[in-house]
């Protein structure tokens, strides 16, 4: 893995850039590197710091397996500071958003490097990154007589736990082994018990109490761990990162905090609009923007060009959520959403325009119109605006914009006067 070099990190002279450096001593170790974070414009820099958002850096790429290097320019999007670090078993550091032309930078790589960049890295790479990082939080494992079950705790104490296992279901009355693993060390304690009751919560996720019993020799050994990992549990719930969204966008930024933590939720905020996005194990488990959901709320906020995000390494989930599903396919598909809105050109509607209904020629073409197109005909004939037709139906706001300027033009509905 690249490092940083210690001496490039020494406070600059008043009014220069700060200076770090990432070296690569292979080809392979560059080039996975470069697929999964260079050509998308960001970068992770392992750093003690400090660093401020949008503060300005020279970074200097290192390609020690061919002897030469390159100075790039990068902002700050995001810092891990070395406190916030050490609660989460990972690396301090600084995502930046690098400031290079991408087609430029990827040839002058090419040429230092002697490598063809043009293919991308094996699928599977970033899944495996991922899951080489440090855990966050005390992992479960339950053992039964019928199998193993992995899980998370939401809730742990001396006398016992509160335990979620993902579309697994325990009887009460099981007796069980509850294997605890801590976050920061390589330790596990393992404790007998049963299982007092069992609560169905949200979508897929089952509550299991579970009863610690262990003899009165071990009071000390199983208290020292449970206070061990309650502590990191505190420190942890007070670690955020945040930053401003700025140019790099939310996609960008989402992107580099996925490659810091397994699992956590972004709160990302733009005047009085508040989105919230959790995920873990590759995994959206819940994304809403007002009262908008899934996908669609996950492509207007990658939208955003302004705002800020605020990272928190617990789940916070909400009563109501959306089916699970995989992380860089919801990223993926709100990325394409996105682009789509672009090349539409939405800018022609505003969100606060509405509009009036011309009823007869209405009628006269009802019938040849799609489903979507009849279903926002009838929310245009009940008043709302364009915001409000967006927000209530399910198909994502580029086919709702579409739909709408068929209206238009053939003349089934005009912009309201104002």
């Amino acid at each position: 893995m690249a490092q940083p070099s210690t001496p490039e990190q020494s406070a600059p002279k008043p009014g220069a850039r700060k200076a770090l450096r990432m070296r690569f001593e292979s080809a392979e170790r560059f080039r996975k590197e470069y697929h999964q974070n260079i050509a998308r414009g960001v970068l992770f820099v392992p750093s003690d710091g400090p660093h401020a958002p949008r503060e300005k850096i020279d970074l200097v790429l290192d390609l020690g397996f061919s002897g030469k290097s390159i100075s790039v320019s990068g902002e700050v999007a995001s810092v891990i500071d070395p406190p916030l670090a050490e609660a989460g078993g990972t690396s301090a550091g600084v995502s930046l958003r690098l400031l290079e032309d991408a087609s430029r930078l990827r040839s002058t790589l090419e040429e230092l490097s002697g490598l063809s960049l043009g293919e991308r890295a094996p699928s599977g790479v970033g899944q495996r990154r991922l899951a080489a990082r440090s855990r966050l939080g005390a992992d479960v494992r339950i053992e039964t007589r019928e199998g193993r079950f992995s899980g998370v705790t939401a809730n742990i104490s001396y006398a016992g736990a509160l335990v979620l296992l993902w579309r697994s279901e325990i009887p009460v009355g099981t007796a069980v082994r509850t294997v605890l693993s801590s976050p920061r060390v390589e330790l596990e304690l393992s404790v007998d018990g049963k299982i007092l009751h069992r609560t169905p919560c949200h979508d897929g996720m089952v509550a299991h109490g579970i009863q610690f019993h262990y003899p009165a020799d071990r009071i000390d050994e199983v208290t020292s761990f449970i206070d061990f990992l309650q502590a990191f549990d505190r420190t942890r719930r007070r670690a955020v990162i945040s930053g401003d969204i700025g140019e790099s966008g939310l996609g960008a930024i989402l992107e580099m905090l996925v490659h810091t933590a397994p699992s956590g939720t972004v709160i990302v905020s733009r005047g009085r609009e508040e989105g919230k996005i959790v995920f873990s194990e590759n995994q959206v488990l819940h994304c809403t923007l007002g009262i908008v959901s899934g996908v669609k709320a996950l492509s207007r906020m990658f939208r955003w060009e302004r705002g800020r995000f605020e990272f928190h390494h617990e789940l916070q989930l909400g009563a109501d959520l959306d089916a699970p599903q995989p992380l860089q396919a919801a990223m993926m598909s709100a990325s394409v959403q996105m682009d789509e809105m672009g090349r539409i050109g939405a800018g022609i509607l505003e969100p606060t325009d509405s509009f009036e209904t011309l009823s007869e020629r209405a009628a006269e073409l009802r019938d040849s119109l799609s489903p979507l197109e009849r279903e926002v005909l009838d929310y245009a004939v009940e008043g709302f605006n364009v915001e409000a037709i967006a927000d209530v139906i399910a198909e994502g706001d580029a086919e709702v914009y579409k739909a709408l300027s068929a209206l238009l033009e053939q003349g089934c509905i005009r912009l309201r006067r104002r």
